[in-house]
């Protein structure tokens, strides 16, 4: 990757330094000279232009955030492609930290504090449902807090929609993942997502965002173990620890939620960000619980290494 501090690219994106680097690629703060505009400039390495699997990816998460078009959905500018092969997104630039990293530096946070966090993500991922797009791998990383937006401080902006399934929703007939294919972050996954079952939907996000809430409150995700495969078996087989039992004096009201949203069956979840929202908003104002089905806190009925 030939990209210097000071180069311009496309006679508007200035380099001023990068951000960070991965096995991909690398990701650097710009700036668009002609409109004195902050942005991020996600370049792609140009081993993987040759990766149809990869550039389908890469090319996907602009497409999405072009169709959703929601402002808790990282907005993509431009696409492009370097002289020596290498493709790059230009994104705004978010100035803040994600999630992940207010977990880590609080080791736990609050329900009142959270709340507020999931209520946007919820907003931009009912946006995102609205147009048949489903995230798939949501998790601390990708949900990203601005410090401030127009005067509102800790304005949460959705990140990388690079597996998304496109639904055909909108009648285009995109389809972009293969069935039966596990794609997502493994802690994160859904049971229909752990089991490749192909089934995954905008309930799969809901399941994957009670994930993130249930680690938020608890500072732990429900599952863990040794390899990958015992931890696919706990998403698809287990019950759900539930969250009081390792926070004993977490608000009962709140826990329902997190527990409803992380339901292993699809219809006992709740159906719809729009359902979380209002659950949400009902404890917010009196600290309603929602109902939960039935043998939802039960201890599964398996091998001591499955629970």
């Amino acid at each position: 990757m030939s990209l210097e501090v000071g180069q311009l690219l496309d006679n508007k994106y200035r380099i001023i330094r990068m951000i960070g680097e991965g096995g991909m690629g690398a990701v650097f703060e710009g700036e668009n000279v002609r409109i004195n505009r902050r942005v991020a400039i996600k370049v792609l390495h140009a081993a993987f232009t040759g990766n149809a699997e990869v550039m389908q990816r890469f090319e996907r998460e602009a497409q999405a955030a072009g169709r959703i078009g929601n402002d808790h959905i990282l907005e993509v500018l431009d696409l492009g492609i370097l002289p020596d092969g290498d493709r790059y997104i230009i994104m705004e630039f978010l100035d803040g930290q994600p999630l992940s990293d207010r977990i880590k530096q609080r080791g736990r946070l609050m329900p009142h504090e959270l709340a507020p966090l999931i209520r946007q993500t919820l907003v931009g991922l009912g946006a995102a449902h609205a147009v048949g797009i489903v995230h798939r791998d949501l998790k601390p990383d990708n949900i990203f807090i601005q410090r401030e937006k127009a005067g509102q401080k800790d304005y949460v902006k959705i990140i990388d929609f690079g597996i998304s399934k496109f639904q055909p929703l909108s009648g285009d007939g995109m389809k972009m993942t293969r069935t039966g294919a596990v794609m997502g972050t493994p802690y994160y996954m859904s049971p229909e997502q752990a089991s490749g079952s192909g089934e995954a939907d905008a309930r799969s996000d809901v399941y994957s965002l009670g994930v993130i809430m249930y680690e938020a409150i608890t500072g732990r995700v429900p599952f863990d173990a040794g390899t990958f495969n015992q931890l696919m078996f706990k998403i698809v087989l287990a019950d759900v620890p539930p969250p009081q039992s390792v926070v004993p004096d977490l608000d009962p009201a709140f826990a329902s939620i997190v527990s409803k949203a992380m339901a292993r069956e699809l219809a006992q979840r709740f159906q719809s960000t729009t359902e979380v929202v209002r659950a949400i908003d009902a404890w917010l104002q009196t600290g309603q619980a929602v109902t939960l089905p039935p043998g939802t806190c039960r201890k599964a009925l398996a091998p001591q290494w499955l629970r």
